[in-house]
């Protein structure tokens, strides 16, 4: 399935709203992470945290805080997110998952990936393996996934926010 690029910069253009990111150059940054990101056939722990780098180059966030997993506790919505230290072997792990499924999944139906696919962007998200960046970054990765697949791309607006984080209560 080819994708026009209007829809891929409405989807990070919507991606950033829901971080309440609204300059050009965030946007800017997030379209360099993914035309990055969309050149690589598989995920590595390399792939994703220079996808993260690119997307938060200009941010305002240490130097070691772009592109590498954090070192440090953080909190998402008032609770703390997985311990800093299980991050690498849990990003390894969903790594494999996700690689397995857009190997695989062409057999599968659409509703299934779809399902799939959700679950592992919750998953992603629940490790929050970076200091800042986790919803940005788990939702190019979410898009990564769709496209590698053949799936129509599911864009999540920022209207939308609200069913959106309702993913992460069930």
């Amino acid at each position: 399935m080819k994708y026009k690029k209007s829809q891929i910069k409405e989807f990070l253009s919507e991606s950033n709203k829901i971080e309440g990111v609204y300059d050009r150059d965030s946007l800017q940054q997030a379209q360099y992470a993914w035309d990055y990101l969309i050149e690589q056939d598989t995920l590595t722990i390399d792939v994703v945290l220079k996808t993260h780098k690119i997307l938060m180059l200009n941010q305002p966030l240490q130097p070691n805080e772009k592109g590498y997993f954090r070192t440090c506790p953080v909190y998402i919505g008032g609770r703390e997110a997985m311990d800093w230290r299980d991050i690498y072997k849990e990003i390894s792990q969903w790594i494999l998952n996700v690689n397995d499924i857009v190997a695989n999944g062409q057999k599968e139906s659409e509703i299934f990936l779809e399902r799939i696919i959700k679950e592992q962007h919750v998953t992603f998200e629940t490790c929050h393996p970076v200091v800042d960046g986790n919803g940005r970054l788990g939702r190019l990765l979410f898009l990564w996934s769709y496209i590698k697949l053949g799936l129509s791309i599911k864009i999540i607006y920022e209207k939308d926010r609200q069913q959106y984080y309702e993913w992460f209560r069930s």
